[in-house]
């Protein structure tokens, strides 16, 4: 093969390596951002989740006293027990919505959003991320469950 030919041909290949790698790179970056914004929305989902357990603990511990001083039961006062799970969703500022399922059950909703990083160059700012969480009264005597 003469140095001519050899020539010739590293002249016809040139740049070939510079668009696989290209390619390659834009791949990557790609699956680093999805992978980010995958991430981050899990993240929102977990964090929508503990605040609607929270909400409802809280609303969980408002209860109706002159039942449960007389021995009857632990039972939800439905006003208050709203109200102290919403007020913790307002102190945690996220929305969402609380409401008693029941005498001695509490129920949360919430909804926020992650806005995206990088699926945001495709159009997608944003990820709904929601939580729902229900508590329940208990009684306990001398540590059995009433």
């Amino acid at each position: 093969m003469s140095r001519r030919t050899r020539s010739r041909r590293l002249e016809q290949e040139r740049g070939s390596v510079g668009a696989f790698v290209i390619l390659l790179a834009t791949s990557f970056l790609i699956m680093v951002g999805l992978a980010v914004d995958v991430a981050g929305h899990l993240h929102a989902m977990q964090e929508a989740r503990a605040t609607a357990r929270e909400a409802a603990r809280a609303g969980g511990q408002q209860l109706q006293m002159p039942s449960g001083v007389r021995g009857r039961g632990a039972v939800a006062d439905p006003a208050r027990a709203a109200a102290a799970a919403q007020a913790y969703l307002a102190l945690a500022g996220v929305p969402g919505t609380a409401s008693v399922s029941g005498p001695d059950s509490i129920s949360v909703s919430v909804t926020s959003t992650y806005p995206t990083r990088f699926l945001s160059v495709i159009g997608v700012g944003a990820l709904s991320a929601t939580g729902t969480a229900d508590a329940r009264i208990t009684r306990s005597v001398e540590g059995v469950e009433q």
